[in-house]
């Protein structure tokens, strides 16, 4: 095993232990959701005075600015999120159905877990250097989303916050893994033979690097 995969597996030992800094997170931004139709926001502020997050155990100091927004064509609710390095920032935008609200936060809670989990692994990969953005670029123009999706910060990411996940649901891994990717075609826009693809090189990235 190399310098960088044991790097990754000690990244993935301390992230277990980061499990109440995403709950923190997490339920900082239901409570926004819950008091606001829509509107952008800034955490923790707007929820307790403070101007960021300073848990120790995220080698950051770090803000989530939130955008909620209305959308009746959505189908319960969509969530995307992006880790802004230089600013120490996680954007975060939820689109929802408004017919639907109270209905959502069991589901919103759990994709707000996975999803908050995959940043903060974002964040932790810089300190060792393996968050590179540019592996899978095409020489000229922009990245597939096969290509995106199959980067290895993006498969360390997406193990980990389907690992949580699973332990939060109690559903076995390849499950969940398969399952996200049925219900999120209009996030990653693949068609069946590249989401197969992309299935295989996460499990056998986990296998392979023991995680």
């Amino acid at each position: 095993m190399n310098f960088l995969d044991l790097k990754i597996k000690s990244l993935l030992t301390e992230n277990n232990n980061k499990r109440e800094e995403i709950r923190k997170i997490v339920r900082d931004i239901i409570s926004i959701f819950k008091k606001n139709d829509e509107g952008d926001f800034y955490l923790p502020e707007d929820v307790t005075g403070e101007e960021f997050y300073d848990f120790d155990k995220i080698k950051a100091i770090l803000t989530i600015e939130l955008s909620i927004i209305v959308d009746d064509e959505v189908d319960g609710f969509s969530v995307n999120a992006d880790w802004v390095s230089e600013d120490d920032v996680i954007e975060l935008s939820i689109s929802y159905n408004s017919e639907n609200k109270n209905k959502l936060l069991y589901d919103l809670s759990g994709e707000l877990n996975e999803i908050i989990a995959h940043e903060i692994r974002h964040i932790d990969q810089e300190t060792t250097g393996s968050y590179n953005t540019k592996v899978g670029n095409k020489q000229s123009g922009e990245q597939t989303s096969k290509q995106y999706y199959t980067q290895p910060h993006e498969l360390d990411a997406q193990i980990f916050g389907f690992k949580r996940i699973s332990k939060l649901t109690k559903t076995p891994f390849d499950v969940v893994v398969k399952r996200w990717f049925n219900t999120h075609h209009n996030l990653h826009q693949m068609d069946d033979s590249d989401v197969k693809y992309v299935i295989g090189k996460i499990m056998s990235f986990k296998k392979d690097k023991g995680l």
